[in-house]
C-alpha cells in the first residue's frame, strides 16, 4: 500500500499513527513497565518507518518532504511532537535513530542550511 504514496502521505500516514499509538500507549492500563514497553516498541516502529522512507527519497522527493514539514502541511505531525515535547526519553530514543540517517540524506542531497 505504501509503496503507492507520495513521500508526503507516508510522513503524514506516520505522524498520524504515532501520534495515535504514542497516546494510547501513555493511557493504556497496566504496569508503567508494560506501558514503557509499548511506547518504545512504537517509537522504534516509527522511527524505523522514517528512516526507511528517508533512505528510499530520492533527493528531489526528500526535499519536497522537507519543505513541506516546513511550511506546516501536516496537521498531525504537531500533535506527534507535541507527545515527544512532553516525554524526553522518548524524543531521545526517536532522535537516536532518525538524526544519522535524516543528516546523512541531508549532506547527500546537498540540503543543509547555510550553505
Amino acid at each position: 500500500m505504501t509503496k503507492h504514496l507520495s513521500s508526503a502521505a507516508r510522513l503524514l500516514l506516520i505522524t498520524t499513527f504515532s501520534a495515535a499509538a504514542l497516546g494510547t500507549a501513555t493511557m493504556a492500563p497496566g504496569s508503567a513497565q508494560m506501558r514503557e514497553q509499548i511506547k518504545n516498541r512504537v517509537i522504534d516502529d516509527v522511527a524505523n518507518q522514517m528512516v526507511s522512507q528517508i533512505q528510499t527519497d530520492s533527493c528531489p522527493q526528500f526535499e519536497a518532504m522537507l519543505k513541506k514539514q516546513k511550511s506546516g502541511s501536516g496537521s498531525s505531525s504537531g500533535r506527534a511532537s507535541g507527545m515527544m515535547k512532553k516525554d524526553p526519553a522518548a524524543r531521545e530514543r526517536f532522535v537516536n535513530k532518525v538524526a544519522g540517517p535524516l543528516l546523512n540524506k541531508m549532506i547527500d542531497c546537498d540540503l543543509l542550511p547555510g550553505k
